[in-house]
C-alpha cells in the first residue's frame, strides 16, 4: 500500500459553516431579488435585484479563495476549491514565499484570547507563487497542517538542491 500524501484538509465543522454561508449569502440574496424582481414595483424591483445581484458578485468572490484541501504530491501542490470545486496545482519549484497570517483587525486583547485558545500566535500561512496566486492555509480551520508543512518544507529542501546542482 502506498504511503498517503501529505495533505492539509478543511475541518469538517468548518466545511458545514461554509455551506451555511453559502446558502445565506449567496442564494438566499439571488431569491430575495427574484421575489422582489415579480411583486414590487419596478422602481423598485430593478435597484433591490441590481443591489442583490452585485452583492453575491462580491461575496462570490471573496469566498472563491477559500480552499478545502491540499496536498503535496512529489513536486507538485494541488488544491481544491471550496466554492467553485475545482482543482488546481502549482509545481514547488513556483512556490516563492510563505508568509505567517496575521489578525490585524483585531485588538491586543482579542489576539491574546485567540492565542491562548488555539495554543499558538502562529495563525496558518499564506503561499505565494511565482504567478500571483496566494493560497491560504489556517491552522484553525484545517487539520494537518504541521504535518503538511513539515512535507513540504523537505520537498522545497530537495528541489533547490537539485536547482541548484543543475545550475
Amino acid at each position: 500500500m502506498s504511503k498517503p500524501l501529505p495533505r492539509v484538509r478543511l475541518r469538517p465543522a468548518f466545511v458545514v459553516m461554509a455551506m451555511g454561508c453559502m446558502t445565506v449569502f449567496l442564494a438566499v440574496p439571488l431569491v430575495v431579488a427574484v421575489v422582489v424582481l415579480i411583486l414590487a414595483p419596478p422602481g423598485v424591483s430593478v435597484w433591490v435585484a441590481l443591489a442583490g445581484v452585485a452583492f453575491v458578485a462580491v461575496i462570490g468572490y471573496a469566498m472563491s479563495s477559500s480552499v478545502q484541501w491540499v496536498e503535496l504530491d512529489g513536486g507538485v501542490i494541488r488544491w481544491r476549491g471550496l466554492l467553485t470545486r475545482r482543482v488546481r496545482e502549482k509545481p514547488v519549484g513556483e512556490l516563492v514565499d510563505a508568509l505567517p497570517l496575521h489578525s490585524n483587525l483585531m485588538g491586543p486583547l482579542e489576539n491574546a484570547i485567540l492565542d491562548a485558545m488555539m495554543k499558538t500566535s502562529n495563525r496558518g500561512y499564506e503561499l505565494r507563487f511565482r504567478d500571483g496566486t496566494k493560497l491560504g492555509l489556517v491552522r484553525g480551520d484545517m487539520a494537518g497542517l504541521d504535518e503538511f508543512l513539515d512535507a513540504l518544507a523537505k520537498e522545497l529542501a530537495r528541489t533547490r538542491e537539485e536547482y541548484g546542482s543543475a545550475g
